[in-house]
């Protein structure tokens, strides 16, 4: 998890499929940009362009506890 809470969690996830524009909870640095920008292929990849970190949302709403 990138944030201390499930509900953090859940509320960062919801504004990166929202379009949100979202810091990087890695480094908080920059904006995460969407991976497959040039492909439109999904909203469901993000990528930091400062510390390169990438946020593949499906897996960590997998990987969310359940309380």
């Amino acid at each position: 998890m990138y944030h201390k809470t499930r509900e953090e969690e859940v509320a960062f996830l919801k504004r990166l499929w929202q379009g949100v524009p979202t810091v990087c909870p890695k480094c908080g640095e920059a904006e995460l940009v969407l991976l497959h920008k040039k492909a439109k292929k999904s909203n469901c990849d993000w990528k930091c362009p400062s510390c390169g970190e990438i946020y593949r949302t499906i897996g960590i709403m997998m990987d969310l506890p359940n309380e």
